[in-house]
């Protein structure tokens, strides 16, 4: 068997200056932290810190020089090894490759989460961290493997999007942009147009966009005392992703459930993820998001 190790290095604070810097206690400087993702063992740790100041990766510290109480580390590294057979065909090595870095950002991703939870100020939980380095290394035969994926996910050119036109910015210059849309609009720059991805923000609200225009445009087609009411109707299916099925039927005669099926079940997978993200913080991976937060933009435009 061959031993394959991964190793990243990722930026610890999304402002790498003095003063925006997360801050850690000394402990955790001395602590290597261990977490299954699937079937990869991911080893995650801040620079090595032996109790002298200054030390290599704290610019900064709090508290006195020979006891300090909490360090500024400008990176964190995490890695993981498993096992290949030899001989593997190219796309098999690469593709567990893939499953391993998948693994890696998924635990770096948590480990930035809890930093941002106490400090807001190094960052917003759910943004994907920065990746500073990334390599893959066949230790049994000491030989570099080429890395199928980029240091930081990217995003693709996206053409063919409708242009401003005249009543469109009348309309926004009168009255504002509607929220539902403009909700939206954030969650697809966040996961389809900037290469520092957000996709447990994105979800969120990707998500309250969905909710939201449902309600407002159900609304409006409901007269004043029509039975049963909206709410009644909201209270006895409950869901959110039943404005777009059961109530929808109830009120304007049809039902994304029976008309786009395929396009159903990934809007109640957006649902899902937004509540594993606000309950659990479980942040959805880049793709899972970017196909989600489309799917909130269908169901929108097929609501009318």
């Amino acid at each position: 068997m061959n031993e394959i190790r991964v190793d990243a290095v990722y930026q610890a604070s999304s402002e790498p200056t003095v003063g925006r810097m997360c801050d850690i206690e000394p402990a955790l400087a001395a602590k290597p932290l261990t977490t299954a993702v699937g079937a990869f063992d991911v080893v995650l740790a801040f620079p090595k810190f032996e109790g002298r100041l200054p030390a290599e990766g704290y610019p900064g510290w709090s508290g006195d020089d020979s006891t300090p109480v909490a360090l500024s580390p400008t990176y964190f590294t995490a890695h993981t090894v498993f096992a290949l057979p030899p001989g593997l065909d190219e796309h098999v090595v690469q593709a567990e490759l893939k499953a391993a870095i998948a693994a890696i950002r998924f635990a770096a991703a948590r480990l930035s989460d809890a930093l941002r939870v106490e400090q807001p100020s190094v960052g917003m939980v759910g943004h994907i961290p920065k990746v500073l380095s990334l390599t893959a290394t066949n230790i049994t035969q000491g030989l570099k493997l080429a890395v199928p994926e980029p240091l930081n996910p990217g995003y693709p050119m996206v053409r063919g999007l409708p242009a401003l036109t005249v009543d469109k910015a009348t309309s926004a210059l009168r009255d504002g942009v509607l929220p539902a849309r403009a909700l939206l609009s954030q969650a697809r720059y966040l996961t389809q147009s900037t290469n520092s991805p957000q996709p447990g923000t994105a979800i969120l609200l990707a998500a309250v966009a969905a909710e939201t225009y449902a309600k407002e445009s159900l609304k409006s087609c409901r007269p004043p005392g029509s039975t049963p009411s909206l709410r009644s109707l909201q209270e006895k299916h409950g869901t959110a992703v039943d404005l777009y099925g059961p109530i929808a039927k109830a009120v304007i005669g049809r039902s994304l459930e029976h008309d786009e099926p395929a396009l159903w079940s990934d809007l109640g997978a957006l649902f899902s993820a937004r509540n594993k993200m606000a309950h659990r913080l479980r942040t959805p991976t880049h793709p899972d998001a970017r196909r989600l937060v489309v799917a909130a933009m269908k169901a929108m435009d097929w609501l009318g």
